[in-house]
């Protein structure tokens, strides 16, 4: 990584502090989406329940991850 170049100024506190807000809202969505997959599937027998709880984490990392990929591109990177 290289410094922003001087032209730019200094780089305002507020942009770091919406890329830990787009972070948190995909933590919280993917917290959501495991928990809504987990209390839908009761009632289901073992495998598929198993099967749905495995898609849940799955699903929650892919949206921890994007969260995280989308405030480092469009936030901690930015000069």
């Amino acid at each position: 990584m290289t410094p922003c170049p001087s032209d730019y100024g200094p780089k305002s506190p507020l942009i770091n502090l919406f890329g830990w807000l787009v972070v948190a809202l995909g933590v919280v969505a993917g917290g959501l989406f495991a928990a809504c997959l987990l209390r839908r599937s009761r009632g289901m027998q073992l495998f598929p329940r198993l099967a749905v709880a495995l898609l849940g984490l799955v699903g929650m990392a892919i949206l921890w991850a994007g969260g995280l990929a989308l405030a480092t591109a469009f936030f901690f990177l930015r000069c």
